[in-house]
């Protein structure tokens, strides 16, 4: 489904450039921030059944952080990445890229299909609230702003595939193929709820 490797998405940039980054204090950080939460805006143009999903403040806030996680990765040190997104986490719980992220490192350097189901099924349901009861307008895949929604789909189709539950993951494709074409959808999240993401 997706186009581009889960995990690689940047959250889109906003005139003024990105936030300023918060690199690790001495003595660590606050507890994780939910400032606003993810929210669903409707895109102007077309038939008025195109949406996207609105991130909050907080995102750009700690780019820095993650982007240096997923430098950290390239560079073949998935247990610094997982550091730097942990702590980007602490500034912005909401932020769905990180989730995605932390997931892909879990099912691909870990190779922990559980653990990364936690976080791509965390990034699921942070956008799964901001989708009104009986949602049927379209969330176009190519936006910025949707991909990591789709990623956090891609990626829990494969936890599924690997944890040999197929019915699960051919119920996620339907989502996503019914929110793709703007068709009306059962969005109750993964079958099982994934929880939250554990710690380790």
């Amino acid at each position: 489904m997706s186009d581009q490797g889960a995990g690689e998405s940047r959250p889109p940039k906003r005139p003024g450039g990105p936030g300023q980054g918060s690199h690790k204090p001495a003595g660590g950080g606050p507890g994780p921030k939910r400032r606003g939460g993810l929210r669903l805006k409707r895109l102007l143009g077309g038939e008025g059944q195109d949406y996207e999903l609105d991130h909050p403040k907080c995102v750009l806030e700690m780019e820095l952080d993650y982007e240096e996680g997923i430098e950290c990765r390239k560079a073949g040190d998935p247990e610094a990445a997982r550091d730097a997104l942990r702590y980007a986490l602490q500034g912005c719980g909401d932020n769905m890229w990180v989730h995605v992220a932390l997931g892909r490192i879990a099912l691909e350097d870990f190779n922990d299909a559980t653990l990364a189901r936690g976080h791509f099924g965390y990034a699921f349901e942070l956008a799964e609230r901001a989708f009104p009861p009986g949602f049927h307008g379209c969330l176009p895949q190519h936006r910025d702003a949707n991909r990591p929604f789709y990623d956090a789909i891609d990626g829990l189709i494969e936890c599924y595939e690997a944890l040999s539950m197929p019915g699960e993951a051919q119920s996620l494709r339907n989502v996503a193929e019914a929110l793709i074409a703007g068709r009306r959808s059962r969005l109750s999240g993964p079958p099982r709820g994934p929880g939250k993401p554990r710690k380790n």
